[in-house]
C-alpha cells in the first residue's frame, strides 16, 4: 500500500488517480476539514503534517510514501517514515529551487531537499516546473480565463524571459513511475514541459486557444516591483509579490533528459495540453 499525502489538492489529485488507475492500494492523509469527494477507491486517515505522531499510525502496512505535500513538510514526513521502518519515499519538490532570488520561499525548498537527501531512506526527487491542467490550476488556466474576459493583458517586463510549464497528468505519471524504478532511488528529476518558450509566446498561445485578439501592456519591472511592494503593505492578500516580480526576469528553462530517460517521461506540447485541458474541463 502507498501513503500519499497532498491528495486534496491540485496535482495530488491527478496523482492518486494515476496510482488507482494503475491498480495500486492507496491511503491518504487528510486534514479534518478536507474535503475528500471524488476521492474514491482509496482510505483515509486524518492527520496533520504539522504532527509526525498524528499519522505514523496510519503508516502501518504501507511499504513507501508519495509526498505531493509541500517539500517543507519533509524533516516530520522524513520522522514518520524512520518511525514506521518505510524506506522508499517520492517526494514532490520544485524548480524554485534553482532561483538565484533571495527569498525564503526558495530557502525552504532548498532546505527541504537537504533534508531529503540526508535522510536515509531511499528516496526520488521531483521538480515539476509551472503545473497546469483542467480545472483551477492556480496558474494557467487564471491567465487563460483573464484573456477570456479582458482585451489588454498587461505583462510585467518584456515578457521574453522564458517559461516551461508542465502538463499535470503527465507530472503525476511520472511520480507513479519513479515509485518502481530502481534507477530512479537516490536521484532528482527535472519535470517540464518538452521545450520552453517566452512568456509572451505562452500568452499568445492561451490567446489564440480563446480565439481573442489580446493586445499586451507593457510594465517595465522597476515600476511595477514598488507598486508590488505598496500593494503587499496596503492589503494582506495582495495577489503579487516583490519576489514573485524579481523571479520574472530570471529564464525557467530547463533540461529535462534525465527524467525522459530514466523515467521514459514524454510530456505534451503546451499547445496540445492547453487544448487537452479545455476539453477536460
Amino acid at each position: 500500500m502507498i501513503f500519499l499525502t497532498g491528495a486534496t489538492g491540485y496535482t495530488g489529485k491527478f496523482v492518486l488517480d494515476a496510482l488507482v488507475k494503475a491498480g495500486e492500494r492507496v491511503r491518504c492523509l487528510v486534514r479534518r476539514n478536507s474535503s475528500v469527494n471524488g476521492l474514491d477507491g482509496v482510505s483515509f486517515h486524518t492527520g496533520d503534517l504539522e504532527r509526525p505522531e498524528s499519522f505514523v499510525d496510519a503508516l502501518a502496512g504501507c511499504t513507501s510514501v508519495i509526498s505531493v505535500a509541500h517539500i517543507r513538510f519533509a524533516p516530520q514526513i522524513v520522522d514518520a517514515c524512520r518511525k514506521a521502518g518505510i524506506i522508499r519515499a517520492v517526494f514532490f519538490s520544485s524548480t524554485r529551487r534553482f532561483s538565484k532570488i533571495d527569498d525564503a520561499s526558495v530557502d525552504a525548498v532548498i532546505a527541504g531537499e537537504e533534508t531529503v537527501v540526508t535522510s536515509g531512506l531511499d528516496y526520488t526527487l521531483l521538480r515539476p516546473s509551472m503545473i497546469y491542467g483542467p480545472g483551477d490550476d492556480r496558474n494557467i488556466s487564471r491567465l487563460y480565463a483573464f484573456l477570456n474576459r479582458h482585451r489588454l493583458m498587461p505583462i510585467l517586463g518584456a515578457g521574453n524571459n522564458l517559461v516551461q510549464p508542465v502538463y499535470v497528468a503527465d507530472v503525476a505519471a511520472a511520480a507513479r513511475d519513479a515509485l518502481w524504478r530502481a534507477m530512479a532511488i537516490g536521484r532528482a528529476y527535472t519535470l517540464a514541459g518538452p521545450k520552453p518558450m517566452t512568456y509572451c509566446d505562452m500568452i499568445d498561445v492561451l490567446a489564440h486557444t480563446a480565439g481573442r485578439l489580446v493586445l499586451k501592456v507593457h510594465i517595465p519591472l522597476f515600476v511595477a516591483r514598488p507598486l508590488v511592494g505598496l500593494g503587499e503593505k496596503l492589503m494582506p492578500k495582495f495577489p503579487l509579490q516583490v519576489a514573485q516580480v524579481r523571479r520574472l526576469g530570471e529564464n525557467r528553462a530547463f533540461d529535462i533528459s534525465k527524467a525522459r530517460w530514466e523515467l521514459c517521461f514524454a510530456p505534451r506540447s503546451f499547445e496540445q495540453g492547453i487544448q487537452d485541458a479545455k476539453i477536460e474541463t
